[in-house]
């Protein structure tokens, strides 16, 4: 269960303190028994726990006054107020996707639907200037991963972040948003209605404790909750210096598969998935390439599809480029493979499987089983 409001405000002491770390909290708290105890220890019994020295000791004990004592109540009101809630390492309720890592948060805060964070999850990020094709296939991949059964989790950014989440709820699915800042700061500031949304309808989670401001060294640390809630990561869109480039590399440590969607020769948003795939990554032009990787999830209930594509065409869409065309052209009512296709265009697998995608985000095709595709 939950943290209860009455063992909360100790707790909140430590967290408070600056520098404390998951680990460090951890350790003080299991040394001593329980925080009120860490609170009231003396210098020289803090000085016997591991990696505590004389600035960190004179931090706790000013943890115990008045002033840190306020801010605490005050973080407590604010989550009884808003239906947040604190959770331990030793809860029950506790994500165990948290609980295998390295150096697992001894503390979280959390609002929404806390059960999505006990389900399997799929990890959607990229970056926060998309193209127009990095925006659509973000939520069409997001959406058809919710309704596979996935909880689909991102780092509430605007971009690609923003249009995962988005797509997610709307189709009638869970999504998590995992914060670098305390749950009651609202980051960026043009996401409030997405922000009300997920925590009304999907879950919001951090290891931050209320408060604490989004700051550039927070969203690394919340990158590998990203991933640790994730059983595999895709990206769509990511620069050559991305953030979501932390992401994927918590993911390859934790054992997770990293899924990419190719993107455009040349262009700077694509640098850094065109290199992921490179490098190994799998290489996603439908949802079928994560499905067959990580299997389907059945709900107890079915979610009706939602449409987020663009309405099919009866004819070529304009302003296909080249390899699109020729695609379009090849295809017909009856299904064909990628290899049939390469070898009727004259051109490379993956400039037809880039061209599909496209072809698939107009409305113009659609993918089977099995590497194959038709016209719509």
């Amino acid at each position: 269960m939950p943290v209860a409001p009455s063992a909360l405000e100790p707790l909140l002491r430590l967290a408070f303190v600056p520098g404390i770390g998951p680990g460090r909290l951890a350790t003080l708290v299991n040394h001593f028994g329980t925080p009120e105890r860490v609170l009231a220890a003396s210098a020289r019994e803090l000085a016997r726990v591991p990696k505590v020295g004389p600035e960190m000791i004179r931090r706790l004990q000013a943890a115990a006054g008045p002033a840190t004592g306020e801010r605490a109540r005050s973080a407590v009101r604010m989550m009884e107020r808003t239906g947040a809630v604190a959770m331990t390492l030793d809860d029950p309720a506790y994500p165990v996707g948290f609980r295998i890592l390295a150096d697992p948060p001894f503390l979280i805060f959390a609002a929404g639907r806390l059960e999505l964070l006990q389900q399997p999850g799929i990890g959607i990020v990229g970056t926060r200037e998309p193209s127009a094709y990095g925006r659509s296939a973000a939520a069409a991949l997001s959406g058809e991963l919710s309704r596979a059964g996935y909880v689909v989790v991102s780092g509430m950014a605007k971009g690609n972040d923003s249009a995962a989440h988005a797509a997610a709820l709307d189709a009638g699915g869970g999504t998590i948003g995992v914060l670098g800042h305390g749950i009651d700061q609202l980051y960026p500031a043009e996401n409030r209605a997405l922000f009300e949304r997920v925590r009304s309808d999907g879950a919001l989670v951090t290891e931050f404790p209320p408060g604490e401001r989004p700051r550039p060294g927070n969203f690394p640390r919340r990158n590998r909750l990203i991933a640790a809630l994730s059983a595999g990561l895709l990206v769509v869109e990511m620069g050559e210096r991305s953030g979501a480039q932390h992401t994927v590399n918590y993911a390859l440590e934790q054992g997770k598969e990293v899924f990419a969607v190719p993107g455009q020769i040349g262009a700077p948003t694509s640098a850094g998935t065109n290199q992921l795939l490179k490098e190994g990554a799998r290489m996603v032009t439908s949802v079928s390439d994560v499905l067959e990787e990580l299997g389907g999830i059945t709900r107890a209930e079915p979610v009706p599809p939602v449409l987020i594509r663009s309405p099919p065409a009866a004819a070529a869409p304009a302003g296909m480029s080249a390899a699109e065309s020729a695609i379009f052209e090849a295809l017909g009512a009856e299904a064909r493979h990628v290899d049939d296709l390469a070898a009727a265009t004259e051109l490379s697998t993956s400039a037809v499987l880039t061209a599909l995608l496209g072809l698939e985000l107009c409305g113009a095709a659609a993918s089977l089983p099995g590497k194959r595709f038709r016209r719509v």
